[in-house]
C-alpha cells in the first residue's frame, strides 16, 4: 500500500483566515490604541439584550478576545491535523474527500468564531467609550445558528461522503 499524501488546504481557506486575522489584529490594535481613554470600570459581561449584567476593570476587554484566540489556534491545529491521514493496519483512514471536508468545517468554525469574537470586541470598547451598543440580540442568535448551521454541515457532508464512498 503507497503512502498517501497531504490533503492542500483550499485556498479559499487559505484567504478567509488572512482576512480574519487581519480583521482580529487590527481591532486588537485598536483597543490598545483607546486603552487609556477607557474609564477604568468598564461594562465587561452583558446579555443578549441591552443589559449590562457586571462592570469590571477596563483590562476584561482583552479576555473574550484572549478566549477567542485560543480557539482560534485550537481550530487551526485541528485543521491541519485534518490534513494529513492516519495510517492503522486494522482502521480504515479517511479518504482525501473526507479529510477536506474537514479542513473546510474547522476553517469556517475558527474563522466564524473569531470574526464574531472581534464584532464583540467593537461592541464592547464602543460601549466602554460610552457609547450605545451595536451589538444586538438578533447578531447573537444569527452567529449562534451560523455555528450550528456550519458544524451540522460539516456532520451532514462527512456522513453523506463516507455513505458515498461505501457504496
Amino acid at each position: 500500500m503507497h503512502a498517501q499524501h497531504k490533503t492542500p488546504t483550499p485556498k479559499l481557506c487559505k484567504q478567509l483566515t488572512i482576512l480574519v486575522a487581519t480583521i482580529f489584529t487590527a481591532s486588537i490594535t485598536a483597543t490598545l490604541i483607546q486603552y487609556r481613554k477607557l474609564p477604568s470600570s468598564i461594562p465587561v459581561l452583558q446579555s443578549f439584550t441591552t443589559d449590562h449584567a457586571q462592570f469590571g476593570p477596563k483590562i476584561a476587554i482583552f479576555y473574550l478576545p484572549f478566549v477567542a484566540l485560543m480557539l482560534f489556534l485550537l481550530l487551526h491545529y485541528l485543521e491541519i491535523k485534518a490534513a494529513y491521514p492516519v495510517i492503522r493496519k486494522n482502521k480504515p483512514t479517511l479518504s482525501h474527500i473526507e479529510r477536506q471536508n474537514g479542513i473546510i468545517t474547522f476553517c469556517l468554525m475558527k474563522n466564524s468564531i473569531l470574526l464574531y469574537f472581534t464584532y464583540s470586541l467593537f461592541n464592547d470598547l464602543t460601549v466602554a467609550m460610552g457609547h450605545n451598543r451595536i451589538l444586538q440580540q438578533w447578531q447573537a442568535y444569527a452567529f449562534l445558528a451560523l455555528l450550528l448551521i456550519i458544524f451540522s454541515w460539516g456532520i451532514i457532508r462527512g456522513l453523506y461522503l463516507q455513505h458515498k464512498l461505501k457504496s
